[in-house]
Formats: C-alpha cells, structure tokens, sequence
C-alpha cells in the first residue's frame, strides 16, 4: 500500500520540476524618481501597456526669466515645448525582472537613445541608456524622490 503512494508523490514532484518555472515580474518602479544628476525629477508611471515618464520637478526651471524648451529637439517644431511636463523616456515593457524595449530622450541634447531599467537591491532604480548594444550604453541610478518635493507648473 505504502509503494503506489511513493508512486504519486515522486509523480507528483515530477509535474514540479518540469513544469517552467514563472518568471518573476519586476518591482513597480511607479512614482517619483530624481535624476542621478538632481537636477530634475521624472513621474514614472503605466501608459498604455508599458510605462513611461514625465519630467515634474527641475532645479532649475526657467532661464532668463522664461520656462525652459526642448530647444535642442531635432524636429524644428517641438523646439517650443516645455521641458516641464515633457515626456522622456516611454515602451518600457516589464520582461523578467526588469523592464526593457523602451526609449528615452535627452532634452539637452536633443538625442534620443534605447532604454532598459531595473530596480536595485539599494532601492535605486538603473536607467540604462544605450545605442546598438546595451552592454555599451550608460548606466544612471535615480533615487525615489522625498515626499515634499514640489512640481513644476
């Protein structure tokens, strides 16, 4: 009697081990995160299917006076937009335990870049930046923003 429920249970550990393990999804990186230069501040949140981020908070908003544009857009009539308020970076896809496929914009360059980025066990989120192979690219760590920051109007 004791032998057929041997049978089931190593059976049953059989089903375990073959069947393929879930993989893990990535820790919400949702919220509000300074740049690794602290100059500014980007709102990371879902957009569609994927998750994106929006600049709310610079250091230094305006310049002479004015609000700061994307003057150094390449598309000559995006040049007037504000930077507040501007989208970044966006297609982030959660895949594994980290987020990949996406893009960001660097507003003070005008060049836009592939993007993948994945949450660090010191609680800093990496945004990793790169054109062609991301082994190659550049790695900034952002930190979770305090509670009191302000925003941009």
């Amino acid at each position: 009697m004791r032998r057929p429920l041997m049978l089931s249970a190593l059976a049953a550990l059989s089903l375990l081990v073959a069947a393929p393990a879930a993989k893990a999804a990535p820790e919400d990186i949702s919220g509000v995160w300074v740049t690794d230069d602290g100059q500014g501040a980007v709102e990371i949140a879902p957009c569609g299917g994927a998750v994106c981020g929006r600049i709310v908070w610079l250091k230094t908003p305006t310049m002479d006076g004015q609000p700061l544009r994307d003057a150094r857009n390449p598309d000559t009539s995006a040049r007037n937009r504000p930077i507040c308020g501007l989208r970044v970076f966006g297609d982030l896809q959660a895949k594994g335990n980290r987020y990949e496929g996406g893009w960001i914009y660097d507003p003070e360059t005008g060049s836009r870049y592939r993007l993948s980025a994945e949450l660090r066990k010191n609680g800093r989120l990496a945004m990793i930046g790169f054109v062609g192979l991301e082994a190659l690219g550049e790695t900034m760590e952002w930190t979770r923003a305090p509670g009191s920051l302000g925003r941009c109007s």
